[in-house]
């Protein structure tokens, strides 16, 4: 009686502790580095230790409700959609303009090779064992310890809001472009601005409004973040034909004949900015093009909505960088070796005035392509020290975990 009695307190304190969330594993050389299969190792009174991967069966039960993705809305979608930024519309044609595109090709297939590193060291580590919510931060917190693990989960933090504000200022300064152009078409001078602060305004309205969604629900930011992507490969579908067409001569968009002048822009010619008169060089158009291929990693920050995260990460985020970087390339090329190189400098939102059958479907494209990546950062974040605070490492996120 006294045996059988002592198996049901053992079987009810595993109950107990199989839903917990796996606490990350102490780095240096005390570390234990066994992979087990999740489960508490204890002499029966409820105590366990765990360390290293899963198998899955200590994740939590709102966690499985949740996970039901795919590896093309889970994985594929969400890394194609941070890579496809504004810098493809706003910043791609000028940075050929002054680097050519033969350099430009180098620069973007150079910070490729990079993001291909990233995929692959990390889809190593993922495919080793279960994720749970966290992203980045849970895969290295389980695998090179908790220091590193918070020290580059903060990072990851601050890099996500940071890239946040650069979005909603690019949505900031697409609308002002339109305003400026559709002025000067008409021979009126305007600097763009509507009132006083009208962008600082502008930017707080928006971080309000994708913040509004957030808290609503994940589920209407699966939703509106898909929607926003259609309309963003609807703009770059509209660019390269209206780049096609001006080619041959048979759609001028809001450009003149005189602005078609081919294979003008296939070797560097930095000049001074127009605007600023600062004349850049390799290095800085490195800078502008290197943050456009480093998305991959908000894939992987849907880890807890993916079925099975250890397949569906690697997979969906390599052909999101195969994807995007064919649609780089192609736009480089077809308006690099269309259009003038001194419209290019001079009109930076020169995608709008190639688009066809009309501008104002890029032009939206690009607030609507912003838009959706303030969202993917302003979902992510919070996930993000959510999962920091479960595992009770920084004592001032202890009271996120409080609040829930």
């Amino acid at each position: 009686a006294s045996s059988s009695n002592s198996n049901s307190n053992n079987n009810n304190n595993k109950k107990k502790t199989n839903g917990h969330r796996k606490k990350p594993k102490p780095s240096g050389h005390n570390a234990r580095h066994d992979h087990g299969n999740g489960n508490g190792h204890g002499n029966g009174n409820g105590n366990h230790t765990t360390s290293g991967f899963g198998n899955g069966n200590n994740t939590e039960n709102d966690t499985e409700h949740h996970a039901n993705l795919g590896t093309f809305r889970g994985a594929f979608l969400p890394s194609l959609q941070s890579i496809l930024g504004v810098i493809l519309f706003l910043r791609l044609t000028h940075i050929t303009s002054q680097a050519g595109c033969i350099c430009t090709t180098a620069l973007l297939l150079a910070s490729t090779a990079s993001t291909l590193l990233t995929w692959s060291s990390l889809s190593a580590i993922v495919t080793n064992g279960s994720i749970q919510s966290g992203g980045p931060y849970y895969v290295i917190s389980r695998t090179l310890g908790a220091d590193v693990g918070a020290s580059l989960g903060l990072l990851y933090y601050s890099g996500s809001i940071l890239s946040g504000s650069m979005f909603v200022l690019g949505v900031v300064e697409a609308v002002h472009c339109s305003i400026r152009a559709y002025y000067a078409r008409w021979g009126y001078g305007f600097s763009g601005h509507l009132f006083w602060y009208d962008s600082q305004i502008l930017s707080l309205a928006i971080v309000a409004a994708t913040t509004t969604c957030v808290h609503f629900g994940n589920r209407f930011v699966v939703v509106f973040s898909h929607l926003f992507l259609m309309v963003t490969v609807l703009s770059i579908v509209c660019v390269l034909a209206g780049a096609v067409a001006f080619a041959l001569g048979i759609y001028d968009g809001n450009l003149q004949p005189y602005d078609r002048s081919p294979m003008e822009n296939l070797w560097p010619r930095f000049e001074p900015d127009p605007f600023t008169g600062v004349t850049p060089d390799v290095f800085s158009s490195l800078a502008l093009v290197y943050p456009s291929v480093t998305g991959i990693l908000n894939g992987m920050s849907q880890s807890h909505r993916l079925k099975h995260p250890s397949q569906s990460i690697p997979r969906g985020t390599f052909w999101s960088i195969v994807a995007s970087t064919g649609i780089y390339l192609a736009v480089c090329w077809v308006v690099g070796t269309t259009v003038s190189n001194r419209t290019l400098k001079v009109d930076k939102f020169v995608a709008a005035s190639l688009a066809y059958p009309h501008e104002l479907i890029v032009r939206a494209g690009v607030v609507v392509s912003a838009l959706g990546l303030v969202l993917g950062c302003m979902s992510t974040a919070p996930n993000l020290l959510s999962a920091m605070a479960d595992d009770e490492l920084l004592p001032c996120l202890n009271r996120l975990k409080e609040n829930r």
